[in-house]
């Protein structure tokens, strides 16, 4: 059954994460987003908010195969249930993870055509993104040990699946690379990143990121909405095609880190049934998971309305957002950055292997 997302879809995204939020009982702390803006200075916004569209220090032929790398890399923005087993393998996170494998693609002149991507292997994709497949473990007999698959190589498994079904459908399509069909999708969304992401969800499963939650449907889609966003950085200055005009209404890309840092902020209240989930080796459900993205996105919804318009006619905070006001994408990128400031690095994140969307 052919896959389609809704025609409004940024609307579509922040009405049903609401409605989501509500039947989850995961409360807004009004007094939490005023806090929070409060709070907020202008240096530190102004040096968190800013992405820099996924620029990398290497040499691209052609914008098509700088487009493909940073497709690839978007569509496999995944494994963030894997985080503790990668670092101890490599010392390095999900992400990192995947930029890593991407990169080794690009280094090696390694072919990321539709034809190698639908034919690559797991042990492939474990050699090139440095990913541990084996380990060895005690048996029953003295002095013996076994060698058994490693938790690290089901992510491989699942960033496999997803390469082989890209590639899949790129030659159904008749595209060489997954950047040809992407600047082909610029072209047709006419500088609209709303038409241009459902071009992506409807054409590929791993960014079809929707969920039935309490018999409504959840549309989430982080890695298609990041995808336009990022180009849009990077491009938008030298590309016509990618001067997306309307991302300025994008609803956020909601992964672990932005519910996890909105709960540890006092922004969101979990009720009872799912503050495990922010306790460190608690296991989330992938339902648990979306009910929580969900909630993050009607949160960054909410403090951006304030944000711009106010409380009872007064602002909140004193930081200037500039003269379009605050962006759900920047409020992102913000809360994603500062996650990573080494006081921010101890909060527990909840964690779901479950799932190849974030």
């Amino acid at each position: 059954m052919t896959f389609s997302c809704p025609i409004n879809l940024y609307e579509s995204v922040n009405q049903s994460s609401k409605e989501c939020r509500d039947s989850s009982n995961i409360q807004l702390d009004q007094a939490g987003i005023d806090c929070f803006l409060a709070e907020l200075t202008q240096e530190s916004w102004d040096k968190h908010s800013v992405a820099n569209g996924m620029a990398f220090p290497l040499r691209f032929e052609t914008l098509e195969q700088e487009v493909n790398i940073l497709s690839l890399i978007d569509i496999l923005n995944t494994g963030h249930g894997f985080r503790k087993e990668l670092h101890e393998d490599s010392d390095r996170g999900a992400f990192e993870t995947i930029v890593f494998g991407i990169m080794s693609f690009h280094i090696s002149s390694s072919p990321t055509n539709a034809e190698a991507l639908a034919k690559i292997t797991g042990w492939e994709v474990g050699e090139h993104f440095g990913i541990t497949m084996q380990k060895d473990a005690p048996s029953e007999l003295a002095h013996v040990t076994l060698s058994k698959p490693s938790v690290a190589s089901k992510l491989a498994g699942q960033i496999q699946g997803v390469l082989n079904e890209t590639g899949s459908i790129l030659k159904k399509e008749k595209f060489e690379t997954l950047g040809a069909f992407v600047v082909d999708a610029a072209k047709k969304a006419n500088r609209s990143g709303e038409a241009f992401s459902r071009i992506l969800i409807n054409t590929f499963p791993a960014f079809q990121d929707t969920a039935v939650i309490d018999g409504k449907n959840l549309y989430v889609f982080k890695k298609a909405l990041l995808l336009a966003s990022s180009l849009e950085r990077r491009f938008a200055a030298t590309e016509p095609i990618f001067q997306f005009m309307d991302i300025q209404n994008s609803p956020i890309f909601a992964d672990n880190v932005i519910p996890t840092m909105m709960v540890h902020l006092g922004i969101l209240r979990l009720p009872e049934n799912l503050q495990h989930t922010m306790r460190e080796g608690e296991a989330t459900s992938v339902e648990e998971s979306y009910r929580l993205r969900a909630a993050a996105i009607d949160g960054c919804r909410e403090i951006v309305e304030v944000a711009n318009k106010g409380r009872n006619g007064e602002k909140v905070g004193s930081v200037d957002f500039g003269a379009k006001g605050m962006k759900a994408v920047d409020l992102d990128v913000y809360l994603w950055r500062v996650a990573k400031e080494p006081h921010y690095r101890k909060v527990p994140r909840f964690a779901c292997k479950e799932t190849i969307f974030f």
